[in-house]
């Protein structure tokens, strides 16, 4: 269920690799995560017939040591280069969650500075647009609140940080795997650096918009994506904020017992419309 959907509508017109001929979609996981995070929505779009990868990203997978080793430049080259690979064989919708949000607008903000083509459409899961000491509609709940907004500081002197597990209640509600006791706020800091060109380059985002995410998000508070909104260009944006009863999970929308058939299903009726119209603009059948 919502307690806010907005929408702004134009005028205008994995889980297994791609075949030939079939839709196709790119979701990238989130930072010290897996494809485990965007698993439900490529499932929900195998479903429709769209082909889904959800590639892990490097340093993710592996060892703490390998993790912490890995810097965003890896993880932004990476994803450029599965995007071009993949967009050069048709309209192609890009999507994430939390970083793979943030991957798939600076993909789309790069294809329209380098002249590629743009993505089909644009599905943002829990994607923050800040990390810093301001941000919209600030909230200073959670572990670890003050060392961001004091990141430049903290970096310096404490860039890894051990995290207690989550709770048997936060596990069972809003299921993760990952890197779930190491924390890189070395990571955080350069998130907070790319985001600023990030957030100055949106109107260069044109494709079709889907933003999804908690109504109780503390990493990601539901002022980052109206900030978003009200900066990209996309002629067709819609954005819901999703309602949960549980206080736990609040930043893993596609995986919470309580919103991840809502997300499949709005993830689903998004990428259907949106790839359907960019065919239709290339004169290839969905």
């Amino acid at each position: 269920m919502t307690d806010g959907t907005y929408s702004r509508e134009g005028t205008g017109a994995g889980v297994s690799a791609p075949d030939a001929g079939r839709p196709r979609a790119l979701l990238f996981h989130g930072l010290a995560g897996m494809p485990f995070e965007v698993a439900p929505v490529a499932r929900a779009l195998e479903a429709e017939g769209i082909a889904a990868q959800t590639p892990l990203l490097p340093g993710h997978g592996a060892t703490p040591e390998a993790y912490l080793a890995a810097s965003f430049s890896e993880w932004r080259a990476f994803a450029r280069a599965q995007y071009r690979r993949l967009v050069a064989e048709g309209p192609l919708l890009l999507g994430g969650y939390s970083l793979g949000g943030i991957l798939a607008l600076d993909i789309a903000e790069n294809a329209a500075e380098e002249g590629l083509p743009t993505p089909a459409g644009l599905l943002l899961l829990a994607t923050p647009l800040w990390f810093g000491a301001w941000r919209p509609d600030l909230r200073l709940r959670g572990p670890g609140s003050w060392r961001l907004r004091l990141l430049p500081l903290t970096v310096r002197l404490r860039p890894v940080l051990r995290m207690p597990p989550r709770s048997p209640e936060a596990r069972a509600v809003a299921p993760w795997q990952g890197h779930e006791e190491v924390c890189s706020l070395r990571h955080f800091a350069e998130l907070d650096r790319v985001l600023k060109g990030i957030r100055r380059r949106l109107a260069l985002v044109r494709a079709p918009l889907c933003v999804i995410q908690l109504g109780h998000d503390a990493s990601c508070p539901r002022g980052h994506a109206a900030w978003l909104l009200a900066h990209c260009a996309s002629a067709e944006a819609e954005l819901h904020i999703l309602r949960t009863a549980s206080p736990h999970g609040g930043h893993l929308p596609s995986t919470h017992a309580e919103s991840r058939e809502r997300v499949a299903q709005l993830a689903r009726a998004f990428a259907r419309r949106s790839l359907a119209l960019a065919s239709s603009a290339a004169g290839a059948p969905f």
